[in-house]
């Protein structure tokens, strides 16, 4: 079992979509794919991705398009790949640019999409 070393929990937004834009360094082109958040933190975001990535891009730089659950307000966040499990989930790391208000606006959001712990 491993030790959970973060100060906040992961939590599970069920039914959040996410829209990706990944910026990998040239020649390769912007690629744009969609997918469902697994789970989501303050430092990042898990996400299964509707279709596989088609090209290796451990070093890229991309965006993820959400749409605030309660609110309806749309949000991008700027992130890198953390990692790529079997091209079909990613695990990816927000970017310093997101200040603390930002992302406590987005997590007491998305964490109302969570189940309760009872729940699961």
């Amino acid at each position: 079992m491993e030790t959970e070393n973060r100060d906040r929990k992961r939590f599970n937004p069920e039914g959040l979509a996410a829209h990706i834009t990944i910026d990998p360094p040239p020649p390769e082109d912007e690629m744009v794919i969609d997918g469902q958040v697994v789970d989501m933190s303050y430092s990042g975001i898990k996400i299964r991705l509707n279709e596989p990535l088609e090209h290796d891009v451990e070093e890229a730089e991309l965006r993820i398009s959400l749409v605030l659950p309660e609110s309806g307000v749309p949000v991008s966040i700027h992130g890198m790949i953390k990692h790529v499990v079997d091209q079909q989930e990613c695990g990816l790391q927000y970017a310093d640019k997101h200040t603390e208000d930002e992302l406590d606006h987005l997590m007491f959001e998305c964490v109302k999409l969570a189940p309760h712990a009872e729940e699961e």
